[in-house]
């Protein structure tokens, strides 16, 4: 009773395998392509289709951007701006009293007139932070700060951008090329805006995060959210544009000459000048931002496209950090890699149960429709209230493709299942209403028959019930995946018992029938199966030598008349494995033509499955030889 629940426990999870393994097979090959990078740059995009796509909060953005355009150049007479009215306009906005002043422009060579101004305004303004380049490798291409700025209040604008050419991180800290630390304009005004409101920079070291008070900045990893070995030099920290969606005031060069600003405009705000004119070219790629100042301006724009001042980005990343510090809304955070993929084969396991459980196409279309809206949801509302940036486009993938595949693995295993059991149901119609009919006659005109034969009508009767057997077992078989061998008479083998088990049941079972050749058997050598228990069969082979055996041995029975002897062998020679089984009956008859019947051609086609040899031949002095070879190797493929 244990074995046969245990057996058919097996036989379902074999099934199930089935159904399971190209959904496996799917989930392998999604890790495998993201572990490639060729899913990144969709990664990237689906990102920014969600930070796009994420509601606009309101509220004071406690960044104001004083962008220079193209009106203001033709104010001042053109670009570089003179260093005259770069100064009054320090000396303007420091009356508004802001936290901090940042200036997004380069002055390491005099702009005259008013060069003597700007650098008084640089010195007499102690909040103010001036700009330098310091990442590029060639050093003619690095740009100086103001000469008369201290290390502490200046801060490099280099940015990074993505392999797309679109901007979705910011460069906080890093290294020049001389060793020396160097820290980010927008690091650099955050730390003193916060200062401001009592809370102290931590800078951290190598390994260590960024922290403000007890808030620690994300650290980019090289393989963070959609990424894949992505260089994570520094310390960088992957922008929130869902969080600061419409959030950046903007005010103009000719605004704050002309006095037309509002005191609680720049008050306690952090204030940064910067470029916005079209003709510097000052910009970088977006697709995360519903609305930037240059589309702003422009009539035409397209959301996935959008173009972004540099001051502009300065600005974001000022207002994130300050943002996250202050907890109005977080930074962006990422699992762990083994968190991501177990997240990716949770979805795709789901996928698979929902086209196991639902055995429908359209069903499975359904639900997995279902499913991925769900999961698009759910992945916007974690980044959009817990600034979780969670796997999409693999996690998709994943489901879908092994849904699909369990859906229809299993449509067509079920459909092969009702294909064989309507072809054994219209044979048994065929058989019963043709064959077992005329069966039935003949079995009724015997026993009206006063002088019929018992032996005859018993065999007739065995027949009949042995053809109906058939048709019994063959309707079990279906479900069974091939793993019964059914054999004359009434055993049924288990194909997945070892293979010597089952050859001797199959010679006990054949020895036992009622056939004339082993009436008169005096001497038999008892067969031993043993040498081919160390060796793997497949169920096809199992169940072909099964055959070859019975087939073997009933022909003794039926054809070996006055037989004496019956030797079955199983050994391994000269590395082959040999399985023979010689009587010393009548014999072949060498006047008679040979014909090949079912039995010849089945042990044929047995011989070509092991890749061996069948051969049915005289032996001497008197018998028949009916042997099958193969060659003895230690693996078969299963």
């Amino acid at each position: 009773m244990t074995i046969n629940f245990w057996r058919d426990v097996e036989q379902r999870t074999k099934i199930l395998r089935e159904i399971v393994l190209p959904g496996a097979v799917i989930l392998g090959l999604v890790m495998l392509i993201r572990l490639s990078g060729l899913l990144q740059v969709q990664e990237w995009m689906a990102f920014d289709s969600f930070s796009r796509t994420c509601l606009s909060e309101s509220g004071d953005s406690s960044v104001v951007v004083v962008g220079i355009d193209e009106a203001d150049l033709s104010l001042v007479g053109g670009y570089p701006v003179p260093d005259r009215d770069l100064a009054a306009v320090l000396n303007r906005l420091q009356k508004y009293h802001p936290s901090v002043i940042g200036l997004d422009l380069f002055r390491d060579v005099p702009v005259e007139p008013g060069h003597a101004a700007l650098m008084q305004a640089l010195r007499s303004i102690p909040n103010l932070i001036g700009t330098e380049l310091v990442l590029n490798t060639r050093p003619a291409w690095n740009v100086e700060p103001p000469p008369d700025l201290p290390p502490e209040r200046v801060g490099f604008a280099d940015a990074i951008v993505d392999a797309d050419g679109r901007l979705r991180r910011s460069i906080l800290v890093s290294s020049a090329q001389n060793g020396e630390i160097k820290y980010s304009l927008a690091l650099r005004l955050a730390q003193t805006h916060l200062a401001a409101h009592g809370i102290n920079f931590k800078p951290g070291n190598r390994a260590s995060a960024l922290q403000f008070g007890s808030t620690q900045l994300p650290r980019f990893q090289p393989n963070s959210g959609g990424y894949i070995r992505a260089d994570a030099s520094g310390n960088q920290l992957i922008l929130n544009f869902c969080g600061t969606q419409k959030m950046v005031r903007s005010l103009s060069l000719r605004d704050v000459l002309q006095n037309n600003v509002a005191l609680d405009w720049i008050a306690d705000h952090v204030v940064i000048i910067g470029m916005t004119a079209s003709s510097i070219k000052d910009v970088f790629f977006t697709s995360a931002l519903q609305e930037t100042l240059n589309s702003r301006s422009s009539q035409f724009s397209m959301p996935a496209n959008q173009l972004i001042y540099g001051v502009e980005a300065h600005a974001y990343t000022v207002h994130q950090i300050i943002d996250a510090v202050q907890k109005r809304h977080p930074l962006i955070r990422v699992w762990a890699d083994i968190g991501e993929y177990v997240w990716i084969g949770a979805w795709g396991c789901l996928g698979v149960a929902l086209g196991v459980i639902l055995q429908s196409p359209w069903k499975g279309l359904l639900s997995l429709t279902i499913a991925s809206l769900f999961l698009i949801v759910s992945c916007q509302m974690l980044l959009q209230a817990m600034g979780w940036w969670v796997p999409i486009v693999p996690t998709m993938l994943a489901l879908c493709g092994c849904g699909l595949s369990a859906s229809f693995f299993d449509r067509n295993l079920r459909f092969e299942l009702e294909h064989r059991r309507l072809a054994i149901e219209r044979t048994y119609e065929a058989v019963h209403n043709g064959p077992l009919q005329y069966l039935a006659v003949i079995l009724r005109s015997l026993e009206e028959t006063e002088f019929s034969s018992p032996r005859l009508e018993r065999q007739l009767w065995l027949l009949n019930e042995e053809l109906r057997r058939i048709f019994e077992y063959m309707r079990q078989e279906v479900s069974t995946e091939y793993t019964r061998l059914y054999l004359r008479g009434d055993l049924v083998l288990d194909l997945r018992d070892p293979i010597g088990d089952l050859l001797y049941q199959v010679y006990n079972h054949t020895r036992a029938e009622q056939l004339p050749g082993f009436d008169t058997l005096q001497t038999f050598v008892p067969p031993n199966f043993e040498p081919l228990k160390f060796r793997q069969y497949t169920l096809a082979q199992k169940r072909g030598l099964c055959l070859f055996l019975h087939e073997a041995l009933f022909n003794v029975g039926k054809h070996a008349s006055g037989a004496t002897r019956l030797d079955v062998v199983c050994a391994v020679e000269v590395g082959y494995h040999v399985l023979r089984v010689i009587d010393n009956g009548p014999g072949i008859d060498p006047s008679k033509q040979l014909r090949e019947g079912q039995g010849t051609l089945q042990a044929k086609m047995i011989a070509r499955d092991l890749r061996g040899h069948f051969s049915r031949r005289p032996n001497h002095p008197h018998g028949t030889l009916c042997e099958l070879t193969w060659r003895n190797r230690r693996n078969w493929r299963r």
